[in-house]
This record gives C-alpha cells, sequence and structure tokens, in this order.
C-alpha cells in the first residue's frame, strides 16, 4: 500500500508553461482524502514551492533544494542538510574567475552578488531558450513569484553573508556557452564535499553532499514509520536519481532523461500529458 507520493515539480508535476494542471491538482486532492502524504520534491525554496500550490486547495510537504530542506506546509522545517560555507566561499570565487552568474539559496531567500538586474536576465534568456518557456508565461505573476531566479536580491558583501546565522541551502550557476559549462563541470570534481548535476545542460545546482531528495525523504519516512515499499516517487531528472535508489516504487515520465528511465520501475506519459496523475492512477486505487 502506497502511504506516500514524492513527485519532482520542474519537468514532472508541472506543465511547460511552470503551472499546475487541473487534473494534477485534482490528483493531489484525491491523495489528501486517502490520507496518503503528498511530498513536492523541488529544487526551489519555499517561496517557489509555496507560490505554486497557493489558492489550490491542497496539502503538502516539500523537500527543498534539492535535498537541503524538508518543510511542512506551513513552511516549518523538519530537516536540514545546509553547505559547508568554507566552500562555498569558494564555489563563489570560481564562478566569479570564470565570468558565470550565480545565486545561493540561503534560509533568508534567493540572492546574487552579482548584479541583480543582469543575473535575472540572464536567467530569463536560457529559460526562453532552453526551458521550453514562452515570454507571455514568464509575464503571469504566479509564474514569475514561483521562479526564485525572478525574484533574487542583491547583495553587496558576500563575507558579512557568510559570517552570519544565514544558512546556505544550495548553490546555482548557469551560462548558455557550453564550453564554459564545462569547465565548471571539470572544476566542481575537485570538491569531494558536494553533490552537482545540471538540471538543463546549461547550469550546475549544488548542494553539500548529504543533501539529496533520496536521503531526506528516506530519514523523513523513517520518522513518519513509513517502509521504503510504501513510498511512490516520480521524476525526470538527475536529481531525482537518489529518490530512485532509495524506493522501489519509481517512475519517470517518457519525457525524462534516459538515465533516470533505466532506473524507474514504470515509464508514464509526458509531463505535458499529465505524467503524474496517470503514475498516481497506476499504483493506487481511489
Amino acid at each position: 500500500m502506497i502511504r506516500l507520493v514524492a513527485s519532482d515539480l520542474d519537468g514532472t508535476l508541472l506543465k511547460s508553461d511552470g503551472t499546475i494542471s487541473q487534473r494534477n491538482i485534482e490528483t493531489i486532492q484525491a491523495l489528501n482524502r486517502k490520507g496518503i502524504v503528498f511530498t513536492a520534491a523541488s529544487g526551489r525554496n519555499y517561496t517557489g514551492v509555496h507560490a505554486l500550490f497557493a489558492g489550490k486547495k491542497v496539502s503538502y510537504e516539500a523537500i527543498l533544494a534539492n535535498g537541503a530542506e524538508y518543510v511542512d506546509e506551513e513552511g516549518m522545517i523538519l530537516s536540514t542538510r545546509y553547505f559547508n560555507k568554507k566552500i562555498v566561499r569558494e564555489l563563489l570565487q570560481l564562478f566569479d574567475f570564470n565570468g558565470i552568474p550565480s545565486m545561493m539559496f540561503t534560509t533568508a531567500g534567493v540572492c546574487t552578488h552579482m548584479d541583480e538586474e543582469a543575473g535575472r536576465r540572464a536567467y530569463r534568456k536560457r529559460m526562453l531558450a532552453r526551458q521550453g518557456f514562452r515570454r507571455e508565461d514568464l509575464e503571469k505573476p504566479e509564474v514569475v513569484r514561483s521562479i526564485p531566479a525572478m525574484n533574487m536580491t542583491g547583495i553587496r558583501y558576500v563575507d558579512a553573508l557568510l559570517k552570519s546565522d544565514t544558512e546556505i541551502l544550495k548553490l546555482e550557476c548557469y551560462d548558455m556557452e557550453q564550453d564554459q559549462m564545462i569547465q565548471i563541470g571539470n572544476a566542481l570534481k575537485k570538491y569531494p564535499d558536494i553533490v552537482y548535476f545540471s538540471s538543463a545542460g546549461d547550469n550546475y545546482e549544488i548542494t553539500d553532499a548529504a543533501a539529496t531528495k533520496g536521503k531526506i525523504l528516506l530519514e523523513q519516512c523513517e520518522r513518519k514509520g513509513i517502509r521504503p515499499d510504501e513510498v511512490l516517487v516520480i521524476g525526470d531528472g538527475l536529481n531525482d536519481l537518489s529518490m530512485f535508489a532509495c524506493f522501489p516504487h519509481s517512475v519517470c515520465v517518457s519525457d525524462g532523461m534516459a538515465e533516470l528511465k533505466e532506473k524507474a520501475e514504470w515509464i508514464a506519459p509526458a509531463a505535458s500529458e499529465d505524467g503524474f496523475a496517470a503514475a498516481v492512477k497506476h499504483y493506487i486505487v481511489f
């Protein structure tokens, strides 16, 4: 019997315009009525996740920043796996040396030490070119509120931030120049205490080595008394591999990455065809 369903957001639960279809919303509501925990497993922060579900009349928990935090619906933190700030400093210097835009996901919000407007423009450009967004999509208030990069603030003094009580959940760097990102990827191999991957081919999302979706979800399941075989995980990309490694009932949407499909127990229709709803229906009888 499935007692918890964890789903990735971008490329899995969400449509290409960054919103949730009515069918997927109704599926989450059905899980809620049946008493099955729904966990949104995302690289986003709490503000970005909450904006997606606000007003949808659904109950959810969330994995944030690819496993750096686990929170309940009210944003109460239940578990953390934060970054070593010494490594954060070194990585920011690496990005600066190579002229790569970057942002920090922190407990105080998403910020950048570069010019924030330039950072937003660079991120917007890659969303239009690589992620299937249309210009009109990026004008929708509910979409803008849910995308961390579109709401990041600028900071002047990185050292002050790193010396403060503010914790770092995740770093993300991005650039549409392939050669630049290859260089960054090679440099990141030198850091054994981090986990990193590219979710779109032109970025790297980086967390502490202990911060993965699978590890933090497994920890919460143990606290709830839920066995791994009572969990259904659904995803599309490399940041979902850790969940597939920890839980036997795993589903990849048909337009997901080949490496994840190889690990999946079942392949669902594409995200644009409500693959999330189809996956839940395949495993759970309402």
